[in-house]
């Protein structure tokens, strides 16, 4: 999981975030998402977000 998280931290789009999606289960994303620091968390919503 080490991969998935480095990928959702390096993330800078919303786009790149969707390419993720496709390598790994929505289970896979939200465990490592809920690992994260409150900060990177709110990092990643906000560049998700943009898709809107």
């Amino acid at each position: 999981m080490t991969k998935l998280k480095l990928a959702m931290l390096e993330a800078e789009t919303a786009a790149q975030l969707a390419a993720i999606i496709i390598d790994y289960t929505h289970e896979e994303m939200m465990l490592v998402f809920y690992e994260l620091e409150w900060e990177q968390q709110d990092r990643i919503k906000t560049v998700w977000k943009t898709v809107s």
